[in-house]
C-alpha cells in the first residue's frame, strides 16, 4: 500500500511539473475574473444579485471546460510516457502493470476533486469582491452537490480517454473519440430513447441529478440502482480492457 501511495505521488508531482494543473488554474481564474467584471458592470449594475449565485454561475460556465481538460489529462498522463520514453524506467520497478494504472488512475481523479474546490474557491472570492453577500435561492450545498454530482459523468470520459490512450498511444485520438462520444454521440442519442434497448446504453445512464432534484428521468422505469449498475458495467469493461493490453503489450 506504501509502494502504491508513492506511486500516486511521484504521479502527482509529474502531471504539476508539466504545469498543464497550475495553468488550467490560471485559465479558470481569468475566465472567472472576465464573468465577475460583465456581470458586475453590465448585467447586474443595478441589481442585486448574491455572491453564492455567481459561484453556481462560474461552475456553469467552467464545468465544460473541466470535463475537456479532464480528457487531455487522462489521455497524456498514457501517451506522454511514451513520447518521452519513461514507460520503460516505469515498467522496470517492481510495481505491477496494474498497479502503474491504477496509480495514475487515482491521480486524474485527484487532479478532478482539486479542480472543482479550487474553481469553488475562485467562485466564492470572487465573488465576496465584486457582489454583495445576500442570501440566494442557489444555495452553497447545492453547488457542491452538483459538482457531485457531475462526478460520474467526468470521470466516464476520462476513462475512454484513458482506455483510448492505452490502446492508440495517440494524443489526438484519445482526447477526440471521448469528445464526440459526449457531445455528438452523447447528444444526439436522446433522439432513440423510445427503443427498447436504449436503457442499455450508457449515456442516458450518467446523469444522476434526477434521481435526486425530482427532475425527469433519462428513460422510462429508471431508477437509481439500475443507472449506478449500466454504469460500473461500462466502466469495468473499460478498466479491464485498459489492463489487460497494458499488461499484454510489449514497450520497444
Amino acid at each position: 500500500m506504501r509502494y502504491f501511495v508513492s506511486l500516486v505521488q511521484n504521479e502527482w508531482m509529474k502531471v504539476n511539473s508539466k504545469r498543464q494543473v497550475p495553468y488550467y488554474y490560471a485559465f479558470i481564474t481569468v475566465i472567472s475574473l472576465l464573468l465577475a467584471v460583465v456581470m458586475r458592470f453590465f448585467i447586474f449594475k443595478d441589481q442585486p444579485y448574491s455572491f453564492i449565485s455567481f459561484t453556481s454561475d462560474v461552475h456553469f460556465v467552467s464545468s465544460a471546460l473541466t470535463s475537456i481538460f479532464i480528457m487531455v489529462v487522462s489521455a497524456q498522463i498514457i501517451t506522454d510516457e511514451y513520447k518521452d520514453g519513461t514507460i520503460k524506467q516505469i515498467l522496470i520497478r517492481p510495481a505491477s502493470r496494474t498497479m502503474v494504472l491504477m496509480s495514475k488512475l487515482v491521480n486524474i481523479f485527484l487532479i478532478l476533486l482539486v479542480v472543482y474546490m479550487v474553481t469553488l474557491f475562485i467562485g466564492l472570492t470572487l465573488g465576496a469582491i465584486f457582489f454583495n453577500i445576500i442570501p440566494a435561492d442557489v444555495k452553497l450545498m447545492q453547488i457542491v452537490s452538483d459538482m457531485a454530482l457531475s462526478l460520474p459523468n467526468v470521470l466516464f470520459y476520462a476513462l475512454v480517454a484513458f482506455t483510448t490512450a492505452v490502446l492508440t498511444h495517440s494524443l489526438g485520438l484519445s482526447i477526440t473519440i471521448p469528445i464526440i462520444l459526449k457531445w455528438v454521440l452523447g447528444s444526439s442519442i436522446v433522439f432513440l430513447s423510445s427503443k427498447s434497448w436504449y436503457k442499455f446504453l450508457i449515456f442516458p445512464n450518467l446523469d444522476w441529478k434526477p434521481y435526486f432534484t425530482g427532475d425527469t428521468l433519462p428513460f422510462k422505469g429508471a431508477s437509481f440502482g439500475y443507472s449506478i449498475t449500466i454504469y460500473a458495467i461500462y466502466m469495468i469493461v473499460l478498466l479491464g480492457i485498459s489492463i489487460v493490453v497494458f499488461k499484454k503489450r510489449d514497450v520497444q
